[in-house]
């Protein structure tokens, strides 16, 4: 009765709205009829049958059982309607789960499915606490049933929670997460990406930090099965994790070669975010081999995607890079103008605000503006402290020092105590140069 309901209705080119407007049922329980979960009211049954000259007694002596769905794969449907339309999705999501709940009672199954599904809404949402709750709620439920073994569901919300602390910049604590999500992995379960997902976002981390050889070896040991990868956005993002590695190795024509293969998928895939993110790349490149020109023309082509992609933080880099130019062709204004806007993209990151506040602390330093200098590297380098982010923290020192020492201040010692500090503790390698880009964690 169900699929000839449907087949009438498509016949008759007519939407579930429609027909709700003409039986005066819901359109979320004529789905559910459609899909025959339900079972209704005969009045309501014959409404939809008369509408479409449907004889209900062809159908009364069918033998009628309640559908008990194939939890995962439904869920999965979902997950795929979560990227297309999220509110349809949440609300497919609230159906299913009551008319199984009416049907068969609490399933724990549902249950732990239904808040991954909430977490991964939650963080597209940028509500980064809720998500957090929800994924620990799934691997708490998965722990205690004893049936996360099969589904890798404990193992992909760590993969959620190291995404959101990525996106908050507490690295430490998404690097801790990752690992916690590599153990409660299994390779005979479902959802086998995860694996190389927490693998990508650990190279990513890791390439933030400036732990580069780390990050390369990662990149490296998972380069030729990029191809395989069910995700685009994370085959992507190894790309652009090479690309910039090499950018730092000084590999510069390597890194040209890299990025521009990760800009002509990205523009296949219609991966606004990336595409950006390697037209920066390449004009970063470009700019460390000295031409500035080339360079300048790929930053400004990735500036005209600001309005399209989602992360508007991003944009603040470009910004910065174009302000460099413009100070070394003596264009002051101009990039005065492109600093103060970085400045305002990179607000409500703090990675990337201590980048720009870096950047502007470089511009009046080399402008002989010594105590505004002082003032925006003391204010990055308390955040790079903040977000253990070494090599931040001794370039900053390193103008600090120089400035006052310039000014004769008394805080000079303390910052050459703070400096002999981080160089001790420092084992890293790479640095913050004059050009620099920072790859974006990458999509599930």
């Amino acid at each position: 009765m169900a699929q000839a309901i449907k087949e009438a209705r498509i016949a008759r080119k007519m939407h579930q709205d429609d027909v709700s407007i003409e039986t005066g049922i819901s359109s979320s329980h004529l789905y559910n009829i459609e899909k025959g979960y339900f079972r209704v009211d005969r009045d309501k049954v014959q409404k939809v049958c008369d509408l479409f000259k449907l004889h209900l007694e062809n159908f009364l002596s069918e033998e009628v059982a309640p559908i008990e769905l194939d939890i995962s794969q439904y869920i999965k449907l979902i997950e795929w309607e979560l990227t297309q339309n999220p509110s349809k999705a949440m609300e497919h999501l609230r159906q299913i789960e009551s008319q199984q709940v009416h049907l068969f009672g609490k399933n724990t199954n549902l249950e732990m499915y239904a808040t991954h599904i909430r977490a991964k809404h939650a963080k597209m949402n940028e509500q980064y606490d809720l998500a957090i709750k929800y994924y620990n709620a799934v691997i708490k439920i998965a722990t205690e049933s004893g049936k996360s073994l099969h589904h890798n569901l404990v193992s992909s919300s760590y993969y959620g929670i190291s995404q959101v602390l990525h996106r908050q910049n507490r690295l430490l604590q998404a690097i801790q997460a990752i690992h916690r999500g590599i153990d409660a992995f299994r390779t005979e379960g479902e959802r086998v990406y995860t694996y190389m997902l927490l693998r990508i976002n650990q190279a990513s981390i890791l390439e933030k930090m400036d732990r580069d050889n780390e990050a390369l070896n990662l990149i490296e040991k998972y380069w030729d099965d990029r191809s395989y990868l069910e995700f685009s956005d994370a085959r992507l993002n190894l790309y652009q994790i090479r690309s910039e590695i090499l950018i730092k190795q000084e590999r510069f024509q390597e890194a040209v070669e890299i990025a521009k293969i990760g800009f002509d998928l990205a523009r296949l895939e219609k991966n606004v975010d990336r595409t950006f993110e390697f037209l920066s790349s390449i004009g970063y490149a470009f700019a460390r081999l000295g031409n500035l020109q080339v360079a300048k023309v790929y930053f400004e082509e990735a500036n005209r995607l600001q309005s399209k992609i989602r992360r508007k933080v991003l944009a603040s880099t470009t910004y910065i890079q174009l302000a460099k130019i413009y100070l070394q062709q003596g264009q002051f204004e101009d990039a005065k103008q492109h600093l103060e806007i970085a400045l305002t993209l990179s607000k409500s990151d703090d990675y990337y605000h201590a980048k720009t506040l870096t950047a502007m602390g470089e511009a009046h330093y080399h402008q002989k503006k010594m105590e505004s200098a002082l003032q925006y590297l003391d204010s990055a380098r308390r955040i790079a402290t903040r977000l253990n982010l070494d090599n931040m923290v001794r370039y900053t020192l390193t103008l600090l020092l120089d400035i006052s020492h310039h000014l004769k201040m008394s805080i000079h010692e303390e910052y050459l105590e703070l400096f002999r500090s981080i160089f001790i503790k420092s084992t890293t390698q790479g640095g913050i140069g004059m050009f620099g880009f920072v790859n974006d964690p990458p999509d599930d």
